[in-house]
């Protein structure tokens, strides 16, 4: 019995190491390179220009209750973004834990199997949002708090003594309400709570009827958790965001009832289908097949520690299982069961709130159900007698995880570093914007999909402090590139007051600066109006509107701001882009000889651009000196893009004061025929 005891604490301790360690070759590998994403930049400014307590005017629209998540989240970390991914990565970690109490007490003899769901839930790879951890940790935080919560529910209908229950009922409400606070469309666990605990109820004893009344009667004090949740959520509160708001979202069913029904009912099944199936290949194709040959191999080598960890750990629970003779065959018939009802439990608030799953978009809308898809994979994939066969498919879906998880945050690494040098490179180009400068901006990686995806980082380097003392409210502006913002800026509309979660706004079509990146091998270019220069690369929007970028708002005479390191990271090396960002600042001040200095620097050192528009500052400079030589030696190497030899063609010829055989150089080599 001794024996047994010590055998059963090291296998357990053996799978909780197993599970931390697989975990985190999961999730941890790009743990210093993240930085911030989508709404992470609003929500960080905001905070660093009044302090945590903004958080409540910030969630005041919505889900109010997050804000008792990042107030004391914000006050621990301050910016860094390390730390958020790692309370990320912990919060995943005890939903796992969470989630394996409640499959054991359900399966107690099944150690193996409930090992893998828990597994295979840790690692699941259709969410995709695990690297924006500032966003994300009230998601995070919520689905440990629902899992405990309901395996607390469990554990309290199986204590014997009065105030053991009730402790455990306690801590169960509580944490209900918890969760719920922080994503109302988790109520699909309540279902799934009610749900284990009728599997429980039908191994009782006595008729139909006598088990249904064992059941409420067990656990009936949870239902004070959804009731409280609606009554607050339909009853008194006021959400002011139309997709958290359940009157908006439900109107479509009574305007057409019929039809509404129909697209919900294909809708559930579709969504069902890609949490299930479509998660292990979708995001597996787009993120692990991607990467350059070194990533992919260095993401399966990770992937086969983890397949070697779980293989390990199965063989010792299924040796003790086999020892103790503890295997129960019809567990697989409830684990069937049971998945599908949390699949779909889980699934429903989602679909009744228009919203769908997809990947990588909206890939957060699986976390509730994809406790039901691990237990119906690992159902289905018992059914198979084979052992090692079982042991094979299991090793290739933790493997398939690892390079989506992999990839997945390789590609976010990449994104976070073409942030920060893009914001680098801007600070190196502009010591300082005019107030209340609107900014239009493309990055190479990502689409702008808000307009704090440029404000936010631009405000952090140039206006950090509180603008206002009443609300917050960033010294820049920007607007999204877009058809309708072309519209308004070729129309001249006047400034565009906007209030998005208690933060105000006021752009202004009438003073933009265009921030360009045509792509990864171009420097970040800002266009001046009065002499725009475009990329062979460039948007058709971008060139547009580029006429309209007032580069005189570029305050060049202030002293420059330097990125917050926390943020941005340190300054990246000096290479091409670093010598091309102060040569065109020199050219805006008039240093010509400022700019041929930085010429000479960056040729000093083998570089080059790859971008052919990047040479006209320098051009330029040549044709101000009378270097005929330099514009000689240069013209085959522009002329090899027709559409920048017009360009330069057009700038060197129209510049005051160039002698005149400067300008036949430029006639007879720059502008064709």
């Amino acid at each position: 019995m001794e024996k047994s005891k010590t055998e059963l604490l090291f296998v357990t301790v053996l799978e909780v190491l197993a599970l931390i360690v697989i975990s985190a070759l999961a999730y941890l590998p790009f743990l210093f390179k993240l930085g911030y994403y989508f709404d992470d930049w609003y929500l960080m400014f905001a905070a660093g220009t009044r302090g945590a307590e903004v958080f409540q005017d910030i969630f005041s629209v919505d889900r109010p209750g997050r804000a008792f998540v990042m107030m004391p989240i914000y006050s621990l970390f301050g910016g860094n973004p390390m730390y958020y991914n790692l309370s990320a990565y912990l919060f995943r970690l005890l939903g796992a834990f969470g989630f394996l109490a409640i499959v054991r007490t359900l399966w107690t003899r099944e150690r193996g199997v409930t090992f893998v769901m828990a597994l295979l839930f840790l690692i699941y790879p259709g969410f995709l949002s695990q690297p924006n951890a500032i966003d994300y940790q009230s998601h995070l935080a919520g689905l440990a708090a629902a899992m405990w919560s309901i395996g607390f529910t469990l554990k309290a209908m199986n204590s014997t003594p009065r105030l053991n229950q009730v402790g455990y009922f306690t801590v169960s409400i509580l944490l209900g309400f918890f969760y719920l606070s922080q994503i109302e469309w988790y109520i699909g666990f309540e279902a799934t709570r009610w749900a284990c605990v009728f599997l429980l109820s039908l191994r009782s004893e006595g008729t139909l009827r006598q088990r249904i009344t064992w059941m409420l009667r067990s656990a009936y004090l949870t239902f004070i958790i959804p009731l409280f949740f609606l009554a607050w959520r339909l009853l008194f509160f006021q959400s002011e965001r139309g997709a958290t708001d359940v009157g908006l979202q439900l109107g479509g069913l009574f305007a057409a009832p019929i039809a509404t029904l129909g697209l919900w009912i294909i809708s559930l099944a579709k969504d069902a289908v890609n949490v299930l199936l479509a998660a292990w290949v979708l995001p597996l194709s787009r993120y692990a097949f991607s990467m350059d040959t070194r990533p992919i191999l260095m993401a399966t080598g990770l992937g086969m520690v983890a397949v070697a960890l779980t293989m390990f750990s199965l063989r010792r629970e299924e040796t003790m299982e086999t020892e103790q003779h503890l295997q129960n065959p019809g567990w697989k018939r409830e684990a069937m069961g049971l998945g599908v009802a949390v699949l779909l439990f889980g699934l429903i608030p989602v679909v009744l709130a228009n919203r769908e799953v997809s990947f990588p978009s909206y890939s957060r809308y699986t976390l509730a159900s994809s406790a039901g898809a691990v237990m119906m994979i690992v159902a289905v994939i018992h059914e198979l007698s084979n052992v090692k066969l079982r042991t094979s498919i299991f090793s290739v879906l933790v493997l398939f995880s690892i390079l989506t998880h992999y990839g997945n945050g390789f590609e976010h690494a990449r994104w976070a570093e073409e942030y920060r040098n893009f914001w680098w490179q801007i600070s190196w180009r502009i010591p300082q914007f005019e107030k209340s400068t609107t900014l239009i901006a493309t990055y190479p990686a990502g689409a702008i999909e808000e307009d704090y995806f440029v404000w936010g980082p631009a405000s952090l380097i140039y206006y950090p402090e509180r603008q206002n003392p009443d609300v917050v409210q960033p010294g820049l502006f920007a607007a999204v590139l877009n058809k309708d913002t072309v519209t308004k800026i070729l129309s001249g509309e006047r400034q565009e007051y906007d209030n998005r979660r208690s933060i105000i706004t006021y752009k202004n079509y009438r003073n933009i600066v265009v921030l360009t990146q045509p792509d990864k091998n171009s420097c970040v270019h800002v266009i001046n109006g009065g002499q725009p220069e475009y990329s062979n690369n460039e948007q058709d929007s971008i060139r547009l509107i580029g006429f309209y970028s007032e580069v005189e708002r570029v305050l060049v005479d202030e002293m420059p701001h330097t990125p917050p390191a926390i943020v941005f990271g340190s300054e990246p090396p000096h290479d091409w882009c670093y010598y091309y960002q102060k040569a065109d600042l020199a050219r805006q001040r008039g240093e010509w000889d400022q700019v041929l200095n930085m010429g000479e620097q960056a040729w000093g050192q083998g570089l080059e651009p790859k971008d052919l528009i990047e040479w006209m500052p320098f051009l330029q400079a040549y044709a101000q000196a009378g270097d005929i030589e330099r514009l000689m030696a240069l013209a085959p190497v522009i002329s090899a893009e027709p559409y920048v030899s017009l360009q330069a063609c057009r700038i060197l010829g129209s510049m005051p004061g160039i002698a005149s055989s400067v300008a036949e150089v430029v006639d007879s080599q720059y502008c064709p025929e």
